[in-house]
């Protein structure tokens, strides 16, 4: 008696540069941000407008974080998700500029405008 074993191997699409460009910058971006938010705010002393702002600021990374990976996954709501979040690091960071004149958040608002760039790109075919 012989046994043939089949094995299932599925095949999943490739992802595109834009997707993993993307969602390498967000991740980056969350990372970075989600550690610089706790470190910088640290320093000025922990009163309670400081514990919102990072409570705030963590949970909004966290939900980036969410977004990139239901973005490489190919889930429905990960691209939205993706846009969401670079939207709103770019509008953070053009209120960092105007109101604290904080030229160290260019690079953080240049790589959001990247990242929004490539997630919206048309998917190739």
């Amino acid at each position: 008696m012989t046994t043939t074993t089949t094995t299932m191997t599925s095949t999943r699409p490739r992802l595109s540069t834009a997707v993993v460009t993307a969602s390498v910058l967000l991740g980056l971006i969350a990372l970075v941000g989600g550690y610089g938010a706790i470190y910088f705010t640290g320093l000025e002393g922990w009163d309670g407008i400081a514990m919102s702002f990072v409570v705030a600021y963590e949970f909004l990374t966290l939900t980036g974080l969410v977004a990139v990976a239901a973005f490489l996954r190919g889930h429905r709501l990960g691209r939205p998700g993706v846009v969401l979040y670079a939207t709103w690091m770019i509008y953070f960071t053009l209120f960092k500029l105007i109101a604290f004149q904080e030229v160290q958040a260019i690079p953080f608002g240049v790589l959001a405008l990247v990242a929004l760039v490539c997630a919206t790109r048309p998917a190739a075919r």
